[in-house]
C-alpha cells in the first residue's frame, strides 16, 4: 500500500493502530492489579514468615482463615491470603524488584528495537515484538507458587513486546498533516489505557476465570497485530511525500528541524514568495540531518532528562501502589482491592486526557504559527504542555504526602492526567522536532535512558522500608526532584526570548 492509498484509509489505519496500543501496548502499567492477583494466589507468601514452611502449612491447612475457590471444574485451587500476610515487606520487595527490572528492560528494549526499526523497517520490528509479547504472556500464565521466578521474564517480555507497537504506529500521524500531534496523543492514550487489560484480568479472576485462561486468551488475541503488519503498514516506513525537511538557522539556534509542506506545481508564485521570505530570514534548505547531530542537540538532551525525572516519579508510584494503599487504608484488604480497581478505572480515562494533550499542543502551534521568529513558531508550542506535565508531577508529589483516603480519587485523577501529558509529549515532541525516520531510534534512546535512571526506584523503595518516617522522606525527595523538570520548558522559553530579541534587532 503506497502513501496515497494510506492517506485515503488513514482513519481506518489510525483506528487499528489505536486498538493495538489499547490492547497490547502498556500492560506494564497495570502491574498494581496483577500484583494483587499474585498476592491472592500466595505467590512469594513463604517470604512473609521466618519459618516459611510453617507459614505455607498454615495457609493450606487452616480452613477458618483461608478460602478456596474451584474454577471451571478444575482441580486447581486459588488460595486467598490470610490477613497476617498483608503487611509483608519481604513479599512487597520481591514484587517491586520485579517491576523495577521489567520497567528497566522495557526501556532498554525500546532502544534495541528502535535500532532494529531504523535498520530493518517496520515489519521486522513488529514480528520480533509479537514473538516477545507472546513469550511474556505465556510465562505469566505458567506462574505458580512453585515457579514464581517466571514473573520476572514474563512481565519484562510483556512490556518489551508492547512498546514497539507505539513506536511503529506513531508514524501513522504523518498521514494527518496539521492534526498529527492529536493522533500521537490518541495513540499514547490507548497505550496508557492498556493498563486496564490487567484490571480485566483481576476482575475475571475474582469472577471465577483463572489467570492462566486470561493470558491464554490474550496471547491468541495478539495475533490481530498481523493484520496491520502485513496489510496496513509498509515494510519500511511511511514516507510523507508532501513534506521536506528544513533546518532552521535563526538566532544562533540549530536545534530545531521542522517539516514544511511542499507546494504544488499550480502554486509556483506562492513557492517563489515563500522562497524569497526564507532567504530574507536566513532560512537554509538542507538535506536530512544526520542521526548523531540530532542526538547531540541540547534540545534532545534536555528532553531526555525531563522524561527521566518524571518517569521515575510515575514508576515509583505505580511500583509501590499496593504498599502505599495498605499504608493509607490501614491494611484493610477490601478497601485496598476497591481502590486498586478504582485506580485503574480512572486511568482508563487516559484515552481522553492523552488526546487532550495532543489538542493542546496543536492549539499552541496555531497560536504561534504567525510569529515572526521561527524559534517561537517551533519551540513555544511545546512550552505549555511540557510545563503542565511538570506541574502535575509536583501536584501529585504533594498529594501523596497527605495520608488521607478521601484524597485517593483525586490522586488517581492527577496521576492519569500526569501520565498522559508525560508520555504524549515525550512522543509528540520528538515527532514534531525531528525527522520521522529517526523517531524509533531517538525514542528508544530516550526510553533506555529513562529505564537506567528508573533503577533508582528500587533504591527509593528500599529507603522507604528502612524506618517509620522513611516513606514520607522518600516522597519529599521526589517532590524536590520533579521541580528540576521545569528546566525543560524554561530552557525553551528562554531560547525563544533570546531569539526574539535578536530578531527584532
Amino acid at each position: 500500500m503506497d502513501y496515497r492509498q494510506m492517506r485515503q484509509k488513514r482513519f481506518l489505519i489510525a483506528a487499528w493502530a489505536f486498538m493495538e496500543c489499547l490492547l497490547f501496548g502498556g500492560l506494564l502499567y497495570g502491574w498494581g492489579s496483577l500484583m494483587f492477583v499474585f498476592k491472592q494466589e500466595g505467590i512469594y507468601a513463604e517470604l512473609c514468615d521466618n519459618n516459611g514452611q510453617a507459614a505455607m502449612s498454615a495457609m493450606t491447612n487452616s480452613s477458618s482463615s483461608v478460602t478456596y475457590v474451584t474454577m471451571n471444574n478444575s482441580s486447581e485451587d486459588k488460595t486467598f491470603s490470610d490477613s497476617k500476610f498483608k503487611d509483608c515487606p519481604e513479599q512487597d520487595c520481591k514484587f517491586t524488584l520485579c517491576f523495577t527490572i521489567a520497567s528497566a528492560l522495557f526501556c532498554a528494549s525500546g532502544a534495541a528495537l528502535g535500532q532494529i526499526n531504523f535498520m530493518f523497517g517496520t515489519r521486522v520490528t513488529r514480528i520480533i515484538s509479537m514473538i516477545i509479547f507472546a513469550a511474556g504472556s505465556l510465562m505469566l500464565a505458567f506462574v505458580t507458587k512453585e515457579t514464581p521466578w517466571l514473573i520476572f521474564p514474563g512481565l519484562s517480555f510483556l512490556a518489551a513486546g508492547g512498546l514497539p507497537l507505539l513506536v511503529t504506529n506513531t508514524q501513522v500521524s504523518g498521514l494527518f498533516g496539521k492534526g498529527s500531534s492529536s493522533i500521537v496523543g490518541l495513540l499514547c492514550g490507548g497505550f496508557d489505557m492498556s493498563s486496564a487489560v490487567q484490571l480485566v484480568v483481576k476482575i475475571a479472576y475474582e469472577s471465577g476465570i483463572s489467570r492462566q485462561h486470561s493470558y491464554y486468551f490474550l496471547t491468541a488475541l495478539h495475533s490481530l497485530v498481523l493484520v496491520s503488519t502485513f496489510v496496513f503498514l509498509p515494510r519500511d516506513f511511511i514516507v510523507n511525500e508532501d513534506a521536506t525537511w528544513t533546518n532552521i538557522g535563526v538566532a544562533d539556534d540549530k536545534d530545531v528541524t521542522i517539516e514544511l509542506p511542499k507546494k504544488s506545481k499550480e502554486k509556483d508564485d506562492v513557492v517563489d514568495e515563500n522562497t524569497e521570505g526564507l532567504k530574507e530570514n536566513s532560512y537554509e534548505i538542507q538535506e536530512l540531518p544526520t542521526l548523531m547531530s540530532c542526538v547531540r542537540r541540547p534540545l534532545y538532551i534536555i528532553h531526555v532528562v525531563w522524561l527521566c525525572i518524571l518517569q521515575l516519579r510515575f514508576y515509583y508510584l505505580i511500583g509501590t501502589l499496593n504498599p502505599y494503599l495498605n499504608r493509607v487504608l490501614n491494611k484493610d484488604d477490601k478497601m485496598v482491592s476497591h481502590f486498586t480497581n478504582m485506580c485503574f478505572y480512572i486511568m482508563m480515562g487516559g484515552i481522553l486526557s492523552s488526546f487532550l494533550t495532543g489538542v493542546v499542543y496543536d492549539w499552541q502551534k496555531k497560536c504561534f504559527a504567525n510569529s515572526r521568529s521561527s524559534m517561537r513558531q517551533n519551540l513555544m508550542p511545546a512550552v505549555l504542555p511540557l510545563a503542565i506535565a511538570s506541574f502535575l508531577a509536583v501536584l501529585l508529589s504533594v498529594l501523596v504526602l497527605i495520608p488521607e483516603p478521601s484524597l485517593l480519587y483525586l490522586i488517581f485523577i492527577i496521576m492519569t492526567l500526569f501520565r498522559s501529558f508525560l508520555y504524549s509529549m515525550a512522543a509528540a515532541f520528538l515527532s514534531a522536532m525531528f525527522p520521522s525516520e529517526y523517531f524509533g531510534v531517538l525514542y528508544g534512546i530516550m526510553i533506555i535512558c529513562g529505564g537506567v535512571f528508573g533503577f533508582l526506584q528500587f533504591a527509593l523503595f528500599t529507603w522507604a522500608e528502612t524506618y517509620v518516617e522513611s516513606p514520607l522522606h522518600t516522597d519529599i525527595f521526589l517532590l524536590c526532584l520533579v521541580l528540576v523538570s521545569f528546566l525543560h520548558p524554561l530552557y525553551q522559553w528562554y531560547s525563544c526570548y533570546r531569539a526574539g530579541k535578536k530578531f527584532t534587532i
